[in-house]
C-alpha cells in the first residue's frame, strides 16, 4: 500500500508544479527489471531543482533464475526378504543369496548392489530382486548392502552379512 501512496502523492506534486509553467525536461529511465520509468526534473529556484519519477503501476517486476535442479533424494529401500544357501566345497561353499527389497521411491534412476562394499551390479529403477552366486572360503562371510540412487543422491538398505559354515 505505502508505494501506491508515494506514487499518487508524486503524481499529484508532478501535475501541481506542472502547472506553474516552469521550465521542465523529461527523461525515459530504463529499468531493467521494472519496466521503463519517467523522470520529471523542475527548475524551481536558480539554485534548487526537484525530480519526480513515476513508474507504471501495470508493470510487474520479473527476474529469470536459473532452475534448481528438481531431484530429490529417492526413499531407502528395505529389505523384505533375503535367503542363502550353500552348496559345499573344498576350502568354502558356493554361496548364493537371493535378494528382494521394497521400492519405496520414485526418483531413483537405478539401484546398485554391493558385496563387500564393492558394486556387482547396476539394476533399472524399480527393481527389487538379486540373486548372487560367490564362493565364500572357509570362515569368511559376505556382506550386501543395496543403494538406491539418482543423479544427485544415494541411499542404502542396511547391511546383510552371511557365509557358508
Amino acid at each position: 500500500m505505502k508505494p501506491f501512496k508515494f506514487l499518487l502523492i508524486s503524481l499529484s506534486l508532478v501535475t501541481i508544479l506542472s502547472s506553474c509553467n516552469l521550465p521542465t525536461s523529461t527523461k525515459t529511465i530504463n529499468l531493467n527489471l521494472a519496466g521503463t520509468a519517467a523522470a520529471m526534473t523542475l527548475q524551481v529556484k536558480p539554485t534548487q531543482t526537484l525530480t519526480a519519477i513515476m513508474v507504471p503501476t501495470n508493470t510487474v517486476p520479473t527476474v529469470s533464475a536459473t532452475p534448481i535442479s528438481a531431484h530429490t533424494p529417492p526413499d531407502v529401500p528395505i529389505w523384505s526378504a533375503y535367503n542363502y544357501t550353500c552348496k559345499l566345497a573344498v576350502g568354502g561353499g558356493d554361496m548364493t543369496m537371493n535378494l528382494a527389497w521394497t521400492d519405496r521411491s520414485g526418483s531413483e534412476a537405478g539401484y546398485k548392489v554391493y558385496q563387500d562394499k564393492q558394486v556387482i551390479a547396476t539394476l533399472a529403477p524399480n527393481s527389487t530382486v538379486y540373486v548372487d552366486v560367490a564362493f565364500v572360503a572357509t570362515g569368511k562371510t559376505l556382506s550386501y548392502t543395496v543403494e538406491a540412487f539418482n543423479d544427485n543422491w544415494q541411499v542404502s538398505t542396511s547391511t546383510i552379512t552371511y557365509g557358508c559354515q
